[in-house]
């Protein structure tokens, strides 16, 4: 209306006068007016916090962002974040003029009483699931009570009702944010939340069997889901970090061997050299049925074969992959599970011994082993008469299928 249009230029007008709080924006904002002017009139109280001398004042400012933290108007809320839509610089990050970030650079100790008293709230907001989720997503932890936000996130975790299965991941990808921070509760933070998810599977799996698509083993698809995070979140943490993980490797054992994929895919990332990687390999052996293993084996084996990751066998150069190959094929006897490595980052680097390269696919290709037999013999070398690599246009590139018209 014409009216909130001439209330809106009033409040920028005016924004810097703090006289606005009592006589224009408290008796509004107490009349609950149209959502837009009530999202408009909290974006003008975030200029204010920090900036009155009168305690009266400060009462209402804090008094309306609490409310607001409540208010059912997801636009209202979202305001109180610094990662408001549409308010981004590029990169990713807060604009430098947003109110946020000015209070965030200017006053430490303010901010982080406005993260603790108005952000923190709206992990509770009463009636909106969005809003809660958004406030995981984007709440500041770094200036937040951290005790508070684990014993929040903790919960939601292992809470199995519409809150929860709404909730949890973005929850628990909160904390993991937190856990890469230099200072933390504890080093146990991730593994306490799995330990307690765990213990709901008897009261909660046994009775959601195959009911329907949302009860459905509800603990183990949750911790299912928890790995997958983990996995794609581990490389954001320093070696240290990383290395804590290794001890969730007992816990998930024991709670269900059907995850030993993703789990072994987790420890995978984390080894930093190939006696390490190894001994992932060699625990899994030793706690899984043989033909469970081996039927596993090639599954965990593409983590060693994606060349996006930071995973320490990416960094080597041609020749010491194909050392690491032989090594595992030689001394080891694990040639089915870096075949694939093989094919993908060895036999086609120009750099690599080609004699050697040879040598080592007719040996693969004698083996006792037919289904590994199999796999070398439909395997076409990538490399041409000349000694260059065939690219995927030429008539001699990697074949690993052919196809039923270049056998006719």
């Amino acid at each position: 209306t014409s009216a909130n249009k001439a209330l809106l230029r009033l409040l920028v007008e005016y924004v810097s006068n703090t006289n606005l709080i009592k006589l224009i924006i408290k008796p509004i904002w107490n009349k609950h007016p149209h959502q837009d002017v009530r999202a408009s009139l909290i974006l003008t109280l975030l200029h204010f916090i920090g900036k009155t001398s009168s305690e009266e004042d400060e009462n209402i400012i804090w008094e309306i962002l609490e409310e607001a933290a409540e208010d059912d108007y997801l636009p209202v809320v979202q305001i109180l974040f610094a990662d408001q839509p549409g308010r981004s610089s590029r990169g990713g990050k807060s604009s430098p003029s947003w109110p946020l970030t000015k209070l965030k650079h200017s006053s430490e100790n303010v901010f982080k009483t406005f993260i603790n008293r108005v952000q923190l709230k709206v992990l509770d907001h009463p009636t909106s699931l969005k809003a809660r989720s958004w406030a995981w997503s984007n709440i500041d932890h770094e200036h937040c009570d951290m005790k508070k936000l684990y014993e929040k996130a903790q919960e939601l975790c292992i809470q199995f009702d519409k809150d929860g299965n709404s909730l949890w991941s973005n929850a628990f990808e909160k904390i993991l944010s937190v856990y890469k921070q230099p200072k933390t509760l504890s080093s146990n933070m991730v593994y306490d939340i799995i330990k307690k998810m765990m213990t709901r599977r008897e009261e909660i799996d046994s009775k959601e069997n195959a009911i329907d698509n949302q009860h459905d083993l509800p603990v183990y698809h949750r911790i299912q889901s928890l790995l997958a995070i983990l996995n794609s979140k581990i490389n954001d943490f320093d070696n240290e970090k990383k290395l804590s993980f290794r001890s969730l490797a007992p816990v998930i054992l024991q709670f269900d061997k059907t995850l030993s994929p993703q789990l072994a895919k987790l420890l995978i990332k984390i080894t930093q050299n190939k006696e390490e990687l190894e001994g992932v390999l060699q625990m899994f052996q030793e706690n899984l049925p043989k033909n469970y293993f081996e039927r596993i084996l090639t599954d965990i084996s593409s983590e060693i074969n994606n060349s996006h990751s930071s995973f320490f066998i990416q960094q080597l150069s041609g020749d010491e992959k194909l050392e690491v190959a032989q090594w595992f094929i030689k001394e080891k006897n694990r040639t089915l599970f870096v075949f694939d490595f093989l094919k993908n980052h060895v036999f086609n680097d120009n750099g690599v011994d080609r004699e050697k390269c040879q040598n080592l696919l007719r040996e693969i290709r004698k083996s006792d082993d037919l289904y590994l037999r199999q796999q070398a013999m439909e395997y076409t070398v990538p490399w041409k008469e000349d000694g260059d690599i065939a690219d995927d246009n030429d008539d001699m590139s990697v074949s690993d299928h052919p196809s039923d018209e270049n056998m006719s």
